[in-house]
């Protein structure tokens, strides 16, 4: 008798401890609801002693990627897309035949908008200044 008493307490204590391992589904069912995004990252860099830019942007492969080059009036100069099956794109842009001002590359992913400013100036040399 002492012995079945004991085997009982002993079932327990396994099932109970069992127990406390099993996921929490309430806690999962959270996370199914928020959509898994990717973001739209880009970076804009003057290439050392020219007029060259390189714009470099790292994307996921759902949507189409959408790039304006644009003029402080909004006239777009550039318009390209990109391949949805590329996740990162990697061009050099030469601006040294443009007039001084400011001009903008607009980039377009799905719903995401980034917008990246470029200012060229002439002094004494050219100079392009991002913002």
């Amino acid at each position: 008798m002492k012995t079945t008493i004991i085997s009982k307490v002993l079932a327990f204590a396994l099932v109970l401890s069992l127990a406390s391992f099993t996921p929490d589904k309430k806690a999962d069912s959270g996370n199914t609801a928020a959509p898994n995004r990717v973001a739209l990252n880009a970076a804009l860099f003057q290439l050392i002693h020219t007029n060259k830019v390189k714009l470099a942007i790292d994307k996921g492969t759902a949507n189409r990627l959408r790039i304006h080059l644009k003029d402080k009036g909004g006239r777009i100069l550039y318009t390209e897309m990109y391949g949805k099956s590329e996740e990162q794109y990697r061009r050099i842009f030469d601006l040294d035949g443009m007039q001084d001002g400011t001009y903008y590359f607009e980039l377009t992913y799905g719903d995401q908008r980034l917008v990246k400013e470029v200012e060229i100036q002439t002094n004494r040399e050219r100079t392009i200044s991002f913002q």
